[in-house]
């Protein structure tokens, strides 16, 4: 009877801890994007991006200062984030079932919280790879092209961070509840790309109502700090002919406001993916 006990403890004291699992499936879940080469891919259409706008800025008869020349990339820098959160987490969680490998890692010692905060972390690091990179280009095009180091680069860039954690929250939230890998991957771009933005305008636009509360708005604020000075609200009209007008709002996110709405995104999101897939089960 003690020496069973010796041994189950013995045993238990072999199992890896938490975070020593998080690690692992974060490492493997990196090699599962490279080797269905997504990273490879989105990294490819982010140089091509880099080399595009370089080469706009470097032959333009526009003299640019350097907060403009990163102005240029940051305007991109929303797309790259929606193609992140799409590849790297529309799918993370339902592949597990569609795909059945779920049969093989599930029944493991190893808690559901350890799986999906290690597919998280290898998400949100390589899409923080990836904005870092792209900055890093950006600076660098500032320095030579517009004479100067930008300053607001880095609150763009750390913005930029936010936002992609945010949005991968979102679509591990997404993933966590759709059925199939494909839906997964359209509905998550579909939310970032069409379905919150048509949401933004409606209400803030045409409706009056600041949408602060909107990720999308609140992530636009990557860009708009790269202005100086930084835009404020005001109306607008437009002509309809007949005599009429109609009034066009144009809103612009509060910066501090903007960050505690994504880190309630991110924090709100990931705890119902958890939810939801702590209580999902593999179907025949």
């Amino acid at each position: 009877m003690t020496e069973n006990v010796i041994n189950d403890r013995k045993v238990k004291m072999d199992l890896p801890s938490d975070m020593d699992q998080v690690s692992v499936i974060a490492k493997y879940d990196i090699l599962k994007y490279l080797r269905s080469r997504r990273l490879l891919g989105i990294a490819i259409i982010e140089v091509l991006v880099l080399l595009l706008i370089t080469y706009f800025v470097a032959t333009s008869s526009q003299p640019f200062t350097a907060d403009e020349v990163v102005s240029q990339y940051a305007s991109f820098t929303s797309i790259l984030i929606i193609l992140g959160a799409t590849l790297f987490g529309g799918d993370a969680i339902v592949s597990e079932y569609q795909g059945r490998t779920g049969y093989l890692l599930f029944p493991n010692p190893v808690k559901k919280s350890s799986i999906l905060l290690g597919k998280y972390l290898s998400s949100v690091a390589a899409m923080t790879l990836l904005l870092v990179v792209f900055y890093i280009w950006a600076i660098v095009a500032g320095l030579m092209i517009g004479n100067g180091l930008s300053t607001l680069a880095f609150a763009s860039m750390g913005l930029a961070v936010l936002y992609g954690i945010s949005a991968m929250s979102v679509a591990f939230l997404i993933s966590s509840i759709m059925k199939g890998s494909t839906g997964a991957l359209i509905l998550t771009f579909a939310m970032f790309f069409l379905v919150f933005n048509i949401i933004s305008s409606m209400i803030g636009s045409f409706g009056g109502i600041k949408p602060w509360f909107m990720i999308d708005f609140a992530g636009s604020t990557l860009s708009y700090i790269m202005q100086t000075p930084y835009p404020v609200d005001r109306i607008g009209s437009v002509d309809l002919g007949g005599g009429q007008a109609a009034s066009v709002y144009y809103f612009y996110p509060d910066v501090l406001v903007s960050i505690i709405v994504m880190v309630v995104y991110a924090v709100v999101a990931l705890g119902l993916a958890y939810f939801f897939f702590k209580r999902r089960e593999m179907s025949a």
